[in-house]
């Protein structure tokens, strides 16, 4: 923990006030133990009641930090109830029974508290949503989780391009430029995000011409880019 982090939750022990919503309390709490992570845990005190406490310390810019962390998670409790039509403390006490679900539900909830758009929060929710209602697919859904925490909606545009892409190259590989023809808004950007998808092991390069690269997805990729779209956000909603 940072030292500005460990005043900060110094601080938290002895302030008193109203908590923030219970459920999102509930939810950080949750994320703070499966993490080992206590400054999770004091995302859930309002910025309000720490407000003069912080400045004392000489630490209120974290009071930004907290509100827009906090933010997420209540977004994603909204996301949980918009996909489920239950208030999230309900869905959770239906279906978050036993400990690997706990472990999901905490994991999920510490991925969301550092998403930075909208689109990642909801696909995290859905994910949520299914592995919390499947206990079968807890591992997958826990792997897609840590995907997540790396991609965004550009990436997803990405991936759908490259499926969409004739793969007429080697190992039925498709060229940047195929690639970019079936979305050309990535044009500026794809260079960028097919070297993180690369570094990711999602794409891998095999060969270059005068296009470009050759570029095909890899098992995990395919699984990936399958699962995005089945999951069926719009990738091209970013914000």
């Amino acid at each position: 923990m940072g030292e500005i982090a460990r005043r900060v939750v110094d601080v938290v022990a002895g302030t008193v006030g109203d908590t923030v919503n219970p459920a999102v309390t509930g939810l950080l709490a949750t994320a703070a133990v499966v993490t080992r992570n206590p400054e999770l845990a004091v995302l859930s005190v309002p910025t309000g009641a720490l407000a003069g406490a912080l400045t004392e310390q000489g630490v209120q810019l974290v009071t930004q930090t907290l509100r827009d962390r906090a933010h997420r998670v209540q977004q994603f409790a909204d996301a949980v109830e918009d996909e489920t039509g239950q208030p999230i403390e309900d869905f959770v006490a239906e279906h978050v029974t036993d400990g690997a679900k706990r472990t999901f539900l905490g994991e999920t909830v510490d991925a969301v508290t550092d998403a930075k758009t909208a689109w990642k929060i909801k696909v995290l929710a859905r994910v949520f949503v299914q592995g919390a209602k499947d206990g079968d697919l807890i591992e997958e859904t826990a792997l897609y989780v840590n995907i997540l925490r790396d991609l965004e909606a550009a990436h997803a545009r990405f991936l759908a391009a490259m499926k969409a892409a004739p793969a007429d190259g080697p190992g039925r590989s498709s060229t940047l430029k195929a690639i970019i023809g079936c979305d050309a808004g990535l044009a500026i950007a794809a260079p960028i995000l097919y070297r993180h998808l690369i570094e990711r092991g999602i794409v891998k390069s095999d060969h270059e011409n005068i296009d470009g690269p050759y570029l095909r997805l890899t098992d995990l990729g395919s699984t990936c880019a399958d699962w995005l779209e089945n999951l069926g956000e719009e990738a091209n909603t970013s914000g």
